[in-house]
């Protein structure tokens, strides 16, 4: 079996959405973290790193140390996604593939999404994605793809705003 691993993008300021932090918002009575790594650990995750960054980080690491997760500290989450992406796989160890996952986001009919599963020979240029034009997009852009399509909705929903946390009708 293919050892899975993630990285977890759970820097953001949330300053779309308030400023609250996403990894901590509720769905029911479980945390979109707890969903993230509930979901992965059904399919196989062996581990995970979750990113964390000013000005939620603490809160986040407590909670993801809850769900026995890995942390990588990223200290300016503002200079992009990018910069998350790039300490996530340059922290990964072992493993086969590994989830790209922001904590708040995937694909349905013909809408990408997240999270891509990348094969390890990508990890070291996702590594250094924070210094390309287009950051991980490019990287995966030029890698070979296989989409995969479900029927769910959800998966490209994703939550930016508080409008975005309403169910859609």
């Amino acid at each position: 079996m293919d050892a899975l691993t993630a990285v977890i993008l759970a820097a953001g300021s949330g300053s779309r959405l308030g400023g609250v932090a996403k990894a901590l918002l509720r769905r029911g009575e479980h945390s979109y973290l707890a969903t993230i790594i509930a979901t992965a650990r059904e399919v196989g995750l062996v581990d995970a790193v979750v990113v964390v960054g000013p000005p939620y980080g603490d809160a986040i690491a407590e909670h993801a140390r809850s769900l026995e997760l890995r942390l990588v500290y990223n200290p300016e989450p503002a200079r992009g996604m990018a910069s998350s992406v790039a300490i996530g796989f340059a922290a990964l160890g072992a493993g086969t593939a590994a989830w790209l996952w922001p904590v708040a986001q995937p694909r349905f009919g013909d809408r990408g999404g997240h999270p891509p599963l990348v094969a390890r020979a990508l990890w070291a240029r996702l590594a250094g994605c924070a210094a390309l034009d287009g950051g991980a997009r490019t990287v995966i852009a030029a890698a070979d793809v296989v989409r995969v399509a479900v029927d769910d909705p959800g998966v490209v929903r994703d939550i930016d705003t508080p409008l975005d946390l309403e169910e859609p009708a």
